[in-house]
């Protein structure tokens, strides 16, 4: 189920198996009972058969939540870009560490190797980072372009 105001997903099956919602209650509850749920982010109500205009806010959540994909997916590709960057300074300083007076051997001891362990913690996280936000976005994109397709096939079914 989609919240209509928000665009988020939640899965409802999830939620009934941890803790049903109809051991609350004292009645009797028939296959007919209209179940909504509230949209943990921002509150409003979800619920089955969704009208013609709870399509259309859907559907514009839907943009803009491929808005976010897109945003989260601009992010990654940065904190990629400045990650490979990093790393390849980092490597030009681990080259710069090993000396000649030392018969190239790595010298430890030298503010080239600093930088370069500093460097290469930084570009790791970077591109840990960066790869996380990319898939993200990429997830996020397919994900709401495959319900804004079945909205305009109309074969969407809440």
């Amino acid at each position: 189920m989609y919240c209509c105001h928000c665009g988020k997903k939640i899965n409802e099956l999830g939620l009934e198996s941890k803790k049903s919602s109809y051991a609350d209650l004292d009645v009797e509850i028939d296959d007919n009972a209209k179940v909504e749920y509230v949209c943990p982010r921002c509150g409003h109500l979800i619920h089955d058969n969704i009208s013609e205009d709870e399509v259309k806010s859907l559907s514009r959540a839907a943009h803009s939540e491929i808005q976010r994909g897109s945003n989260s997916f601009a992010i990654g590709m940065g904190n990629l870009s400045i990650g490979i960057i990093a790393l390849a300074i980092a490597i030009i300083f681990f080259f710069l560490a090993k000396k000649p007076n030392n018969e190239f051997q790595l010298v430890t001891t030298c503010a080239e190797f600093y930088v370069s362990m500093a460097l290469f913690v930084i570009s790791g996280i970077l591109l840990v980072v960066g790869g996380v936000y990319t898939l993200l976005g990429i997830f996020k994109k397919r994900h709401y372009f495959a319900l804004l397709n079945d909205i305009n096939n109309q074969t969407f079914v809440q």
